[in-house]
């Protein structure tokens, strides 16, 4: 689901795209000379994966050539579906897990707005560098949100637009090479809230935008009992009544 059917990053440019951004110090230099932005919180935001207890869900999409597989460990006990919608992009992926010996890692090529995975099955998704590259990036997220436990984390990043430089505004443009609809950050935090999410945390470097959300949790309508769902009904509107 991007700015074009074909695999753009099957090109030189993914490949050269692929290694650097595998290169964190390679990442932030370029980044800055190019971009005018920092990546650095990119990499630390990683930290996330690693904080998910035994058990658990991780999906990463779009996981891209697997840089955030840099976070997992060969013996973790939870679950991480890779999601990419470039063949190219997963191959590479499963190259990377093959040499960091993470044979648990479930590789999927598949649209970010229909993920192979049950609702509220996940505690971490992941999504980096791709809000940019969809055409429909509030379908993308309630994609993420559908996913997600209640309560479950969103870690992202991507470019925006407003407040730009000249080069930047020359760089990043919707339509143009890998970018869909890249919005502003008025509009990312508006896609955030459509999608049910709670931000926690929202940082900008230059055209880069780094965020962190929860999943709202919310009360399940007793639909299947009235009398229980009018008590839920009375409860919420008179609290003190029945304390």
């Amino acid at each position: 689901m991007g700015a074009t059917g074909k695999d753009f990053y099957a090109s030189p440019f993914g490949v050269a795209f692929s290694a650097y951004m595998e290169r964190p110090r390679l990442s932030r230099l370029i980044s800055r000379v190019v971009f005018g932005g920092d990546t650095k919180r990119y990499y630390e935001s990683m930290s996330a994966v690693a904080e998910v207890a035994g058990g658990g869900t991780i999906v990463d999409c779009p996981c891209g050539a697997g840089p955030a597989f840099r976070a997992l460990s060969a013996d973790t006990e939870v679950r991480y579906v890779a999601v990419d919608l470039s063949p190219s992009m997963i191959a590479r992926a499963q190259k990377r897990a093959w040499k960091r010996g993470l044979t648990t890692v479930e590789l999927v090529e598949a649209d970010a707005t229909e993920i192979p995975a049950g609702s509220d099955s996940a505690d971490l998704f992941l999504s980096f560098w791709g809000l940019h590259c969809f055409d429909d990036p509030a379908a993308a997220l309630a994609e993420a949100a559908r996913v997600l436990k209640p309560g479950g984390r969103l870690v992202g990043s991507c470019f925006v637009r407003g407040n730009d430089s000249f080069r930047q505004r020359r760089l990043i443009r919707s339509g143009s090479g890998d970018f869909g609809r890249v919005g502003t950050q008025s509009e990312v935090e508006a896609w955030l809230a459509a999608a049910d999410f709670e931000v926690s945390g929202i940082e900008r470097s230059g055209p880069f935008l780094f965020f962190q959300a929860s999943k709202k949790d919310r009360m399940i309508p007793l639909a299947g009992d009235p009398e229980l769902a009018g008590l839920a009904e009375y409860a919420a509107a008179c609290p003190h009544d029945l304390a």
